[in-house]
């Protein structure tokens, strides 16, 4: 005979046990309805771990096909073990996978599997990211004419940016497309603008300065603190043109004007 368990203490029973077999065995509380309790509660944890491992392959096409579909199921249920899903939005799992595929002994050879994940996982964020209403050329010049002192720049909240000492999107590429001939990969990294263009992801490589600049505007910065950065990196920035490419691809949702920023005044207080 058992003892009483509440609610909670068997539902964290339960799903302990679909993840490890013989964790906090719930069976003795599971009616088996013509099966055994054990073949039941089997039943949910093969359910389960099939349901978190299509996800993985959701949202990971390029690491599975790099990989190879065996080895990414087998990986796939090593990391839901190792990081269980704490919320029912699937959406949320998979935000340590490129960390946990560096981990991974077999991977040692494939440096840059982990950043494709990592590129991956922004992609999703950005596929799911809000949508907002771009600015147009003419609200642009319009802001533009009556903005006093230091302004700031709005971009589309499914902008992001990503950097790689790898190659990164030509992988993604390839990947993507499964190409079987023999390539020779860029020795330089990759600075990837990614966003959400209609119901499409886009992604886009940028220059370092470039890279910069729009990472100080995801931040908050003023367009002026945003141009330094850019400008330490790469003196011959030329920030018209890489705020007309933003402005182009509609990226940009707001411009307003605001106090200068942190980074604004550690420069100045430094000259």
């Amino acid at each position: 005979m058992h003892t009483g368990l509440t609610l909670s203490e068997l539902q964290r029973r339960f799903f302990d046990a679909l993840y490890a077999p013989g964790t906090g065995d719930p069976s003795a509380w599971i009616e088996g309805a013509g099966l055994t309790p054990a073949a039941r509660l089997g039943i949910y944890r093969h359910s389960a771990e099939e349901i978190h491992t299509v996800a993985l392959r959701t949202g990971y096409p390029a690491v599975c096909a790099l990989v190879g579909d065996a080895y990414f199921d087998r990986v796939a249920r090593q990391y839901r073990r190792a990081h269980p899903s704490h919320s029912g939005n699937l959406q949320k799992f998979g935000d340590a996978f490129g960390a946990f595929l560096e981990g991974r002994p077999e991977t040692a050879g494939l440096r840059y599997l982990g950043d494709v994940a990592r590129l991956e996982w922004q992609r999703q964020q950005a596929a799911l990211a809000a949508d907002a209403a771009p600015l147009s050329a003419d609200a642009f010049a319009a802001a533009l004419a009556t903005a006093e002192g230091p302004i700031r720049i709005g971009l589309l909240p499914s902008v992001r940016i990503f950097a790689s000492a790898h190659p990164v999107l030509t992988i993604w590429q390839l990947a993507s497309q499964r190409a079987d001939e023999s390539v020779t990969l860029p020795e330089a990294g990759d600075h990837v603008l990614i966003w959400r263009d209609g119901g499409q992801v886009a992604m886009s490589p940028v220059h370092a300065a470039s890279f910069a600049f729009i990472g100080a505007l995801l931040q908050g910065h003023s367009v002026d603190a945003a141009h330094q950065a850019a400008h330490a990196l790469d003196p011959k920035f030329d920030l018209p043109a890489c705020v007309a490419d933003l402005l182009r691809s509609g990226l940009m949702t707001a411009i307003e004007t605001s106090l200068p920023d942190a980074m604004e005044k550690s420069t100045c207080s430094s000259n």
